[in-house]
């Protein structure tokens, strides 16, 4: 589990590391701006905290990186069962906010499973498809495959909560495409997708189905489920090419902006820094991103190629989305953006599963039989 050899540590990855630090880093800076209020010119603590998860999470990260993947894929049926587990609990025992129920209390802070099981998921995902010894994935290798799928994601979706259920949807559908299928098979399954959404639609909350409405015509109900969106246009806008200033963001201060230290951080990060700030943090996941696929690209083990493709492909989901609806061109879901947004439990999850594939790196050249 523990077992390091010396050459490990020449292999350690210092880019992927400094990286993960960096974009951290300006989160902790955005949501020190974000806990600022313009009108008593105090601030909260948000920044304080998120300090705290910020070392609990290179913490995680150096320990996921010392312990070997390979152990981690080895047991993960058993980390799957015990998510299914963790995610009942929340149904019948988790705390209740905001009109869902996702949240556990555990020694005084507030987690939330669903974010930390991602990274079970991934390695979960990795076992299941790696084994698989089929040329093209067939309906039936589908079909199997999606019976995992189905539980974890009807947990989830109950809390409510549709945008983190729709991420682990996502992932299987990168594992399924890793697989390989035929044209005509992705065809097929886009239709029964295209047929299912009508009953799909049914199963909505109604603030669901006001946030597809809202993303078309958001004007359409400006003080109510449209307010976040043109609030965060007028955000993004307002910063031009250079931004207003740190600190001195009017939307965001002055609490226009509404959830401006998690959902919303991207656009006080435009409007602070403009165009250009906006385009460096979406330049250093771009430089994030590219490490994790190398890294893949290097190891000779199977499970190890397919964890390094699915993180590259929950960072780059999470802040693709992210950073979409905050300009109004992605419904707001509330999928937080990795290492910026104020949360320790997406904060921890992200530094934990990025420590793994670290600790791909530190053995991408052991040969496996």
């Amino acid at each position: 589990m523990f077992q390091l050899n010396k050459k490990y540590f020449k292999n350690f990855d210092y880019i992927l590391t400094i990286l993960i630090l960096l974009i951290s880093t300006i989160g902790v800076f955005a949501i020190y701006s974000a806990s600022f209020d313009l009108n008593t010119g105090k601030f909260a603590n948000f920044y304080l905290k998120q300090i705290i998860w910020l070392i609990i999470g290179f913490i995680s990260y150096l320990f996921f990186t010392i312990i070997n993947y390979r152990f981690l894929v080895k047991y993960s049926m058993l980390l799957y069962i015990f998510s299914l587990f963790i995610l009942g609990l929340v149904l019948i025992k988790g705390h209740i906010g905001m009109g869902a129920q996702r949240w556990i209390n555990i020694g005084g802070f507030r987690l939330q499973p669903s974010e930390f099981i991602k990274t079970i998921w991934i390695i979960f995902l990795a076992k299941q498809f790696a084994t698989n010894k089929v040329e093209y994935a067939t309906f039936l290798d589908i079909f199997k495959k999606s019976i995992y799928l189905i539980p974890i994601f009807l947990l989830i979706f109950l809390e409510p909560d549709l945008g983190t259920a729709l991420v682990y949807v996502y992932l299987w559908g990168v594992g399924i495409l890793y697989l390989g299928v035929r044209r005509y098979t992705v065809i097929i399954t886009l239709l029964i997708l295209v047929i299912s959404l009508p009953i799909g639609w049914n199963y909505l909350k109604d603030y669901q189905k006001k946030r597809v409405i809202t993303f078309l015509n958001p004007e359409k109900d400006p003080f109510g489920a449209g307010y976040h969106v043109i609030q965060s246009k007028i955000a993004i806008g307002s910063g031009g090419i250079n931004g207003k200033g740190f600190l001195k963001g009017t939307q965001s201060h002055l609490k226009f902006l509404p959830e401006r230290h998690t959902d919303f951080i991207f656009s006080l990060i435009c409007e602070e820094f403009g165009f250009i700030g906006g385009s460096i943090v979406l330049f250093l996941f771009i430089l994030l991103l590219s490490r994790l696929l190398y890294i893949g690209m290097l190891v000779k083990e199977p499970t190890g190629k397919i964890i390094a493709l699915l993180a590259a492909s929950l960072i780059f989901f999470q802040t693709y989305v992210n950073a979409a609806m905050t300009m109004g061109i992605m419904p707001v879901v509330g999928i937080p953006m990795p290492f910026v947004s104020y949360g320790g439990s997406s904060l921890i999850t992200f530094f934990s599963l990025c420590g793994i594939v670290n600790s791909i790196a530190l053995r991408r050249y052991d040969i496996v039989t």
